[in-house]
């Protein structure tokens, strides 16, 4: 942590903090590592909204702090039932976890929700985590990214409702628009509960993510940044088989994910050169789980 520190101040980055509670993060168990981070903000005292972020999303447009200040949460409010395309959307019905949270509120539903981008009161994630720390650590039968569901189920499951959506647009949008297109073709034909018609999917999301259609470039960037809502429209909602759902709102977006966390990635110095002196964001919060 020590080299780090003295890493970014070499580079004259003074607006970070890092939380010295080390937690693990590869893909599928992050959840606690922003419940790590929720705590540590707590212990500050000083935030009133607190912001998730990802070290390979990045913001491309100025006045996310105005779009903030016009209410006090954003995500998603994604309704996640069964036969849904989402591929986390049934290891999240079938969370024991998760099942037994939501029995506590009355059988409250399962909420998807982008991570990146999304922002909440301080006061409710300070609720919230109180409840995820209370509970034992429990894996999930099929592992999947928890943080995408536990805080947005757990913030309706509350009496939260958003003011908006996450401001951050991912590829995964793209992607998903796209594959689950492809799903409406062929689970009539190949079935959707065998061992074999899995694979079949699995092996065309694969095929289909080598060959990078969906991923964010200088184009995209470019439509963000300049609110160019004539591109972005046609994104602002999507179907995932069973529902229809809000994936940003129009004029909301203010950056992009993923971009290559490399320091020489051409995409990143493209933004990196975009950027100008960072706007106040008074007393809202980044948690960066430092992973994603």
């Amino acid at each position: 942590m020590v080299e780090l520190t003295e890493a970014l101040a070499r580079s004259r980055c003074e607006n970070f903090l890092i939380n010295p509670e080390r937690t693990p993060t590869s893909w599928g168990n992050i959840l606690h590592a922003h419940v790590a981070n929720i705590r540590l903000i707590r212990q500050l005292g000083n935030a009133t909204k607190i912001c998730m972020h990802a070290s390979n999303d990045m913001l491309v447009r100025e006045g996310l702090a105005k779009r903030l200040g016009t209410g006090e949460n954003f995500f998603n409010r994604r309704t996640v039932r069964p036969g849904t395309y989402w591929r986390f959307g049934q290891p999240a019905l079938e969370d024991e976890c998760l099942s037994k949270l939501r029995q506590r509120f009355g059988g409250a539903d399962v909420i998807g929700s982008q991570i990146e981008g999304s922002c909440y009161r301080a006061d409710l994630l300070f609720e919230i985590a109180d409840i995820i720390s209370g509970i034992p650590r429990i894996p999930p039968r099929t592992l999947y990214p928890r943080e995408e569901v536990w805080f947005s189920t757990l913030a309706n499951a509350l009496g939260a409702f958003p003011a908006g959506c996450p401001y951050i647009f991912s590829e995964f949008h793209r992607f998903d628009r796209v594959f689950w297109k492809v799903l409406r073709r062929i689970n009539p034909v190949i079935g959707t509960k065998s061992a074999a018609s899995h694979f079949i999917r699995r092996v065309i999301e694969f095929g289909m993510i080598k060959t990078g259609f969906h991923r964010i470039n200088t184009g995209w960037v470019d439509a963000i940044a300049k609110n160019d809502i004539a591109r972005l429209a046609p994104y602002e909602c999507l179907s995932d088989g069973n529902n229809v759902w809000r994936v940003f709102d129009r004029h909301g977006l203010f950056g992009v994910k993923r971009v290559p966390r490399r320091a020489t990635s051409p995409l990143r110095n493209y933004i990196d050169a975009m950027a100008r002196l960072p706007e106040p964001l008074s007393s809202i919060t980044i948690s960066n789980s430092g992973a994603k």
